[in-house]
């Protein structure tokens, strides 16, 4: 397949095509029936299009977006006409729409609204089967998916309670920042400039902890004050800059007596940047002879589903690839048409031209082959979206893939979200498979040293808890200690407090019930930090992503 400059036109055509009935912008200003529309008679059961109400709001915007220079297609209408517009926009795209039970929206408010219009059925696990449905400004969506900038130090933490005692703790500094040389791994945060981070619960308090933590500008300096893994006290000033994402974080070639294991820690597929180091690293793995391989995916939330196929072809290679799927997209029985499956990329594709950037990489070129019929994948809950289809991917062409760590996110579903009067609206649209049809793993992809029969979310592998002891590609690390002993002894380690490895390994402990502390913080009346958790932030981020989920299906040859 040979690509040129002024595909990214073609993308952006064929989508608009693709999604018609999403419609691209959120409905012309100019459509007939919207500028007439005067019906919002509720009828159980009876929808108009969801054209008719598009873009008729309470408040109608006037002028352009700030951030692309669109003008808004807004006019007077009414929150009932939003409502009859959510609605029927959920009708015809939500891929569960026949378990909505379908409620008069004269009812509620505009967002009460909207969580009506959704499954409520549940998971295995007793969790909801939808998890991702919900609104946000279409300002704040448009500034994070379209100017692609993020203020703030570079720090990663594992928030394992967001609300007093809070316990904050870091598990990454991305390479390159100030706090990459000034704060450690394994750091516990206790105050920040001055204040009680782990027991404020004042307004007051709150207001500075989440202006420092969540900064929206460079150059703001904060006090930040950590308990380091010896227990050890320190604090660090810290200036906010521009986080320039660094996704192969590090790569190397580890030497043992049972053959030479490649080793990456990728922490994205969302920076295009990344299709040229992946490249250039397994084609180092390729001269080096590696006979197994460790993907550290443990803090990768996803990303362009192009990368991850590409990642997963020059793991398992052409033969066991060719003619196979990488994911099939399903979606609900209105929109059969527009299934479709997406295979394993052989080859560079320049992505970073294709979605409108500068060329990094020559198109066209075979891409290198390891021809593995193992692979480790070290995951957490932060292992989400093209992380598990990566996963899902590989077992889906009997690729033996060793999951050593904890249960990923579970993000199998994807959508192209949608914007009207002032608000993007997230609901599941399609879902994806693997080749073998499988991709329920609401719950996530689970490590388990038996799987039991009948239950393809579970994984072969380790359940093993991060402990943050080493540094990431420490041969000592917890997660990557463990692959290695597989490697070796083709089981899990036996792992106990005060041996080398120094954590705990319980086999149950991934059924660990995080709804309960959920709970606990939905349940927290005071003021509270403004976080997100790991599934919401693959949502978020995968409104851009998933846009570019059917990039080879589209028109791209010339």
């Amino acid at each position: 397949m040979y690509f040129k400059k002024n595909n990214l036109t073609k993308i952006s055509i064929s989508l608009c095509l693709y999604f018609s009935i999403v419609s691209c912008g959120g409905g012309s200003a100019e459509d007939t029936n919207s500028a007439n529309i005067t019906d919002t008679t509720w009828v159980v059961g009876e929808f108009n299009p969801a054209s008719t109400y598009a873009a008729r709001c309470e408040n109608p915007r006037t002028g352009n977006s700030p951030v692309t220079g669109d003008s808004y297609p807004d006019k007077n209408g009414s929150e009932l006409i939003e409502k009859f517009w959510q609605r029927s926009f959920n009708d015809e795209t939500y891929l569960w729409y026949q378990e909505v039970v379908d409620k008069n929206p004269s009812g509620f408010g505009l967002e009460e609204y909207f969580q009506q219009l959704k499954t409520t059925e549940v998971t295995d696990s007793g969790a909801d089967k939808d998890q991702y449905h919900f609104i946000q400004t279409t300002n704040e969506v448009e500034e994070q998916t379209q100017l692609g900038v993020t203020y703030g130090y570079g720090i990663s933490y594992k928030r394992e309670s967001n609300i007093p005692p809070r316990d904050w703790q870091v598990t990454n500094v991305t390479p390159n920042t100030e706090a990459f040389s000034k704060v450690s791994r394994g750091s516990r945060l206790v105050a920040i400039n001055g204040i009680d981070f782990i027991n404020s619960s004042t307004a007051s308090d709150l207001d500075t902890i989440n202006s420092a933590l969540f900064t929206s500008t460079e150059g703001e300096v904060n006090n930040f004050k950590f308990v380091d893994i010896n227990n050890e006290e320190y604090e660090v000033m810290l200036t906010s800059e521009t986080i320039t994402g660094v996704p192969l974080q590090l790569a190397k070639t580890l030497i043992t007596p049972y053959g030479n294991v490649g080793y990456l820690l990728l922490t994205s597929f969302n920076n295009a940047n990344v299709e040229k180091d992946l490249f250039e690293q397994f084609t180092q793995f390729e001269q080096d002879n590696i006979t197994d391989l460790v993907v550290d995916l443990r803090y990768n939330g996803g990303g362009y589903l192009a990368l991850s196929s590409q990642l997963a072809y020059m793991v398992a290679g052409k033969t066991a690839t060719i003619n196979k799927t990488y994911d099939r997209l399903i979606y609900n029985d209105k929109l059969a048409s527009q299934n479709q499956s997406i295979g394993f990329y052989d080859r560079t594709i320049d992505l970073r031209r294709l979605i409108g950037g500068d060329s990094i990489i020559v198109e066209g070129q075979p891409l290198p082959e390891l021809n593995l019929s193992r692979v480790y994948v070290l995951t957490t809950g932060s292992s989400c979206s093209a992380s598990e289809s990566f996963m899902n991917a590989l077992i889906g062409i009997d690729v033996e893939v060793i999951q050593i760590g904890e249960t990923t996110c579970g993000k199998p579903y994807g959508f192209v979200s949608e914007d009207n009067c002032g608000l993007t609206y997230f609901t599941v649209q399609f879902k994806g498979e693997n080749h073998k049809g499988f991709g329920d793993y609401a719950d996530g992809l689970v490590p388990k040293k038996l799987p039991e029969a009948g239950k393809q979310y579970q994984v072969q592998g380790c359940p093993i808890k991060e402990d943050y002891l080493h540094a990431l590609g420490d041969e000592q690390e917890i997660l990557l200690a463990s692959a290695l002993y597989y490697q070796a002894n083709n089981t899990c380690p036996e792992i106990t407090q005060g041996i080398a490895l120094r954590s705990k390994s319980i086999d149950g402990f991934v059924s660990i019930n995080r709804s309960a502390i959920d709970n606990a913080e939905n349940a927290y009346d005071g003021p509270k930090i403004n976080v997100r958790s790991p599934l919401q932030d693959a949502i978020i981020n995968d409104v851009y992503f998933d846009k570019f989920r059917n990039i080879n299906t589209l028109n791209l040859d010339d």
